[in-house]
């Protein structure tokens, strides 16, 4: 096994980590903090070449369960060595030459366990290896489900809230659009109004002038006198 492993954190980024201190570069404690999640899983590939042997670490607490899950999905007959390797640095899980399988165990102590993907027995072929890295503690992650259902809850209460304020506002939407619709009824109502009783005021004025001149000019042929007679002869 080398002198220094390679631990892999969330979003594929690589660290190096001393075996006889377990210090991490970058960081005074080793701690890692996945989004706060109550747990961290790690999801990814890598070539392992002929005869060569590549080791992960991570960090397990006091009784969380720690799976592992891998396939060898190319090279040679597809068989690969998969060891678990306890912080103490003694073999605890050992699946011999398989294509893929899964390791599951709960952890009895704290501390860096080691994934060693060995392919020293084949010295003729590298192994393109998918492997899957998981490990919580079961009663934090059920809590962690019922904060998430809480949240959940409050969120469809907001939600619900949020759909109430819309419904109202679109209520207060649809009387005002009917109200303008009110005032642009009224609108045309009274200027169509305003038109007929102005043309018909002019039409009245209008009646009323040729009648006063009609009754002037027949009162004016009612009164009017000639000073000779019909045979052009004075008047007495």
């Amino acid at each position: 096994m080398s002198a220094s492993l390679t631990l892999i954190s969330l979003g594929f980024t690589f660290w190096t980590l001393n075996i006889g201190d377990f210090t991490v570069s970058g960081t005074a404690d080793g701690d890692f903090d996945y989004d706060a999640l109550p747990g961290t899983q790690h999801e990814f590939k890598v070539q392992v070449n002929a005869g060569k042997e590549e080791c992960f670490a991570q960090k397990v607490a006091l009784g969380a369960v720690f799976h592992v899950q891998y396939e060898v999905l190319r090279g040679g007959d597809r068989a690969i060595d998969v060891v678990v390797i306890d912080p103490d640095i003694k073999v605890t899980e050992h699946d011999a030459s398989k294509t893929e399988g899964h390791i599951t165990f709960k952890a009895t102590k704290e501390g860096y366990f080691q994934v060693c993907l060995d392919n020293t027995p084949y010295r003729f072929s590298g192994k393109l290896v998918y492997i899957y890295i998981v490990t919580y503690i079961m009663e934090e992650w059920a809590q962690y489900m019922e904060e998430i259902q809480s949240v959940s809850l409050t969120a469809q209460n907001f939600s619900r809230s949020l759909t109430e304020v819309q419904t109202s506002i679109d209520a207060v939407k649809f009387h005002q659009s009917e109200s303008r619709m009110h005032v642009i009824r009224d609108w045309y109502l009274a200027t169509g109004n305003n038109q007929h009783i102005m043309y018909w005021s002019i039409f009245q004025i209008s009646v009323i002038i040729v009648t006063s001149f009609f009754q002037v000019f027949c009162l004016r042929r009612l009164f009017r006198t000639t000073a000779v007679t019909p045979t052009s002869k004075p008047r007495a």
